[in-house]
């Protein structure tokens, strides 16, 4: 195998070994600044060769990438790269952009790191460099694991953890094991990846690697959660946490991941205020280091918790949250394991918003049902406008809460049998502010508030609450408000019985005459209109 870690010429062979030696084994106790001082040391030579100067520049780069600081170890593997190149040592240049690699993906830049890894492998592979090529095949199969192809990870695994195999490199291939059970637990097979987990704690156990056992442990507790053994996982990630502490290892990058373990653990225990304060220190971390996965993860655990609290504002906070990193996430590459996240909490978010919606009706013993009711007709339009299907959720999750703002209607004026006095009409005229109140804190992926705001406008202007007119008004309100009237008029009111389906479009179809609606998006009304002759359901 072509050697490619040079070493410098003012330097002695066995001075450099050795301090590359000491700095290697104090990277496995997780010591990464002492590492860092020993391999700067060795920098600081002015006659280090090109190749010399890039290996040590890639190993300092990788102490600030397990310290959490990608942005940093970004900047010193550039030089790596730059230095490598420079050499015209392809081996060197191999590992320089490899390490470059890991950086992109920690940094969520996935096809920029796939494609490093695909010019490293080029590289490695006319250096002869076999372990590279082994670390190189499993990088790659975590990139497919990370892309929601687990059978292709699991086939790239395989052939890393044969050239480690007969490399005898057994501490590599307990990485490889690691990752092998982790893809196993996504697939649910979950005697599969307690046996790869085993396998690879008794692989580490002959390396000494300590941070790499953690790792294993922490992804342990995470199939022992899938599992539903909260006991057992709870028990792991104290131990995890009391080892960090007594090793004074506060900055391991596996911390954020136990913290939010136990979070989940407290919270399907009901430990509720404990859970809460794990998820905040992970997304403490998760923050710190730029760690969008973390982020997210930690966000969607949080609306879980948020949901069983009733909290509806802040599960929809965490959830919009949740959304967007999985979203930032997915927009710079095609995950297919993000879309499908995506795609749960969508479901989660019509959850809860349908929840918070019957919360508001069971104030109003005449309208259940009516958010959805609403939604539906108001979709129907949207989509017959040319709504795209990812607008058309959002929409609907705005149809859905557009009446939010009646929570502060008192129950006896939503169900008053006769007409409104002033005092009354102004509280319920104010629904539709108090909706946006509600929802200030809650950053939606699509803008819902003129929804809610903005659905008791006129096209003449005659509405409220901000007494707009024409194109004035919010094209998604002037939908959403065809949609309303149409379900108040066909529904059974404290002053009157519901109209059936031809006297609501009747009574529609006059009151545009004065300029209710938007005529457009009223014919686009007409026409479904003449189609059923029931009231949705």
């Amino acid at each position: 195998m072509a050697r490619t870690d040079a070493v410098p010429h003012a330097v002695s062979h066995d001075s450099f070994e050795k301090m590359v030696s000491e700095a290697r084994s104090l990277e496995r106790n997780g010591r990464w600044a002492a590492a860092r001082a020993c391999y700067e040391s060795l920098l600081d030579d002015d006659a280090l060769t090109a190749a010399a100067r890039s290996s040590l520049l890639r190993w300092i780069g990788r102490t600030h990438a397990e310290e959490g600081n990608p942005d940093t170890a970004f900047s010193v593997l550039e030089r790596a790269v730059a230095a490598a190149e420079a050499s015209g040592e392809v081996g060197v240049e191999a590992h320089a952009l490899n390490g470059l690699a890991v950086v992109e993906q920690t940094l969520g830049n996935l096809d920029r790191s796939e494609e490093l890894y695909l010019r490293a492998r080029i590289r490695a592979a006319e250096a002869h460099d076999e372990l590279l090529l082994a670390i190189l095949d499993q990088n790659l199969a975590t990139v497919a694991n990370i892309r929601g192809n687990l059978e292709l990870a699991l086939e790239s695994y395989g052939s890393s953890r044969r050239r480690f195999h007969a490399l005898g490199r057994s501490s590599y291939e307990a990485h490889v094991l690691n990752n092998v059970g982790m893809v196993l637990t996504d697939l649910g097979r979950w005697e599969d990846a307690e046996a790869a987990y085993g396998s690879a704690c008794e692989a580490c156990a002959s390396s000494d690697d300590r941070e790499l056992l953690r790792r294993i442990e922490v992804n342990q507790a995470e199939l022992w959660i899938a599992r539903n053994d909260l006991p057992k996982a709870r028990e792991r990630c104290e131990r995890l946490l009391n080892d960090a502490q007594r090793e004074h290892n506060v900055s391991a990058p596996w911390l954020g991941e136990v913290y939010k373990h136990y979070g989940v653990v407290c919270r399907e225990q009901r430990q509720l205020d404990r859970a809460e304060g794990w998820f905040v220190q992970a997304a403490r971390i998760a923050d710190n280091s730029h760690d969008l996965l973390l982020a997210a993860e930690t966000a969607r655990e949080q609306a879980e918790l948020y949901w069983i609290q009733g909290r509806n504002s802040d599960t929809l906070q965490a959830l919009n949250a949740a959304h967007g990193w999985f979203s930032q996430l997915r927009a710079e590459r095609d995950l297919d394991a993000i879309a499908r996240r995506n795609g749960r909490l969508e479901e989660r978010f019509l959850e809860v918003v349908r929840k918070w919606g019957e919360s508001i009706e069971s104030k109003d013993c005449y309208t259940q049902g009516h958010c959805v009711r609403v939604a539906d007709v108001a979709c129907m339009l949207a989509e017959r406008m040319g709504f795209d299907p990812k607008t058309l959720f959002w929409f609907r999750i705005g149809a859905l809460l557009h009446d939010v703002g009646k929570l502060i209607v008192p129950q006896e004026v939503l169900n008053k049998p006769g007409k409104l006095d002033d005092d009354e009409w102004r509280i319920m005229k104010r629904h539709p502010e108090a909706g946006v109140e509600l929802l200030a804190d809650i950053e939606f992926p699509w803008d819902v508030r003129p929804m809610v705001r903005n659905h008791h406008e006129r096209w003449d202007g005659a509405g409220y609450p901000d007494g707009l007119a024409g194109e004035a008004i919010p094209l998604s309100a002037r939908i959403l408000c065809i949609a309303d009237v149409y379900d108040a008029l066909t529904t059974n009111r404290s002053y009157r019985k519901g109209f059936d389906h031809e006297r609501a479009v009747a009574v529609m179809t006059e009151n545009n005459a004065n300029g209710h609606f938007d005529p457009a998006i009223f014919d686009l009304f007409l026409e479904w209109a003449a189609t059923h002759n029931t009231r949705v359901a």
